[in-house]
């Protein structure tokens, strides 16, 4: 009877540590490096198309950097392309990529003079704390789904951290 309870014990606090070690089979050191994020998607609302293309360098110490451009195809305008940087701090909890921007530059580079009448920038956040689920990662490819807006984004490796 004794060894029936001891191997139900151990079975019990076995599956315990497996469930506690499913946010462990994420390897973190697939994340250091340089990575190219590009995605679309629609507002069929606003009737605009919006683009990201971006580079995002993420190191071991908790931080990162980027730079790219978004894109506004809005109708009745020509696309507006902004240029944007980043500084942010990273960690990876409980199988979620949590970034927190500390600083967020955004340029109107396409039509600078469109600026003064859409004020496009104004609508643009000053930081960005996001947190997006890690559906895959391996150290060629990331991909997360945003917790704030469910979309699926998809980052591929360009460079590895030396």
């Amino acid at each position: 009877m004794n060894r029936i309870i001891i191997l139900s014990l151990f079975a019990f606090v076995f599956s315990m540590s497996t469930l506690a070690n499913d946010s462990k089979t994420i390897n973190e050191n697939n994340l250091y490096g340089m990575w190219n994020c590009k995605h679309t998607m629609d507002d069929k609302n606003l009737k605009m198309k919006i683009k990201i293309d971006y580079d995002v360098n993420i190191v071991s110490t908790g931080k990162s950097n980027g730079s790219g451009v978004l894109s506004f195809n809005i109708p009745n305008f020509p696309e507006l392309a902004y240029s944007l940087s980043d500084s942010s701090n990273w960690k990876i909890e409980g199988g979620n990529l949590i970034l927190s921007s500390t600083e967020l530059k955004v340029e109107n580079r396409s039509y600078p003079e469109l600026e003064k009448i859409l004020n496009l920038r104004s609508l643009l956040p000053k930081k960005v704390n996001e947190s997006a689920k890690i559906i895959e990662l391996t150290k060629s490819k990331l991909k997360v789904q945003s917790k704030s807006d469910g979309g699926i984004y998809t980052c591929s490796k360009i460079a590895l951290k030396s």
